[in-house]
């Protein structure tokens, strides 16, 4: 079993395959190989959670991904509430959705169609490209 590290945002996983340019499944980022040994010398921070088995198992639109997050939820929201930002206060960026509120406003409605098609890309998409975008990107107001 080899072990991998994030240098972008320190998660680690496990894998049964020797990965060669290897991607982080949280943040996308360039992952090292460490140590299998060297995890249990470092503390039991290391021993709390599995994410192995957390992100090879098969995952649904309706899971949450490691960031609490459902792609499939904030699809809907988007779909059905989307003229109103209920997606973007779900995934926590405040200030995307009181601006798409105000775009709501001043395109008479036409905005809504917009998110629409937001919602239906958000429930066509991976469950790492969901992440990437929109739950884990800095940006206040993630479009497509």
């Amino acid at each position: 079993m080899v072990h991998y590290h994030c240098s972008q945002c320190g998660f680690e996983f496990d894998t049964h395959q020797n990965l060669t340019d290897a991607k982080c499944p949280s943040c996308g980022g360039r992952v090292n190989p460490t140590s299998y040994d060297n995890r249990f010398q470092q503390g039991p921070q290391f021993q709390q959670q599995d994410p192995y088995t957390y992100y090879h198992r098969p995952i649904g639109v309706f899971d949450e991904g490691p960031s609490g997050k459902s792609r499939g939820v904030a699809g809907l929201f988007a779909i059905l509430l989307g003229y109103l930002g209920v997606h973007y206060f779900y995934l926590g960026k405040i200030s995307g959705g009181i601006l798409c509120i105000f775009l709501c406003f001043i395109t008479c409605g036409f905005w809504t169609f917009l998110t629409v098609i937001q919602g239906i890309l958000m429930l066509s998409m991976s469950s790492e490209e969901f992440e990437r975008k929109y739950a884990n990107t800095p940006s206040s107001f993630p479009l497509f």
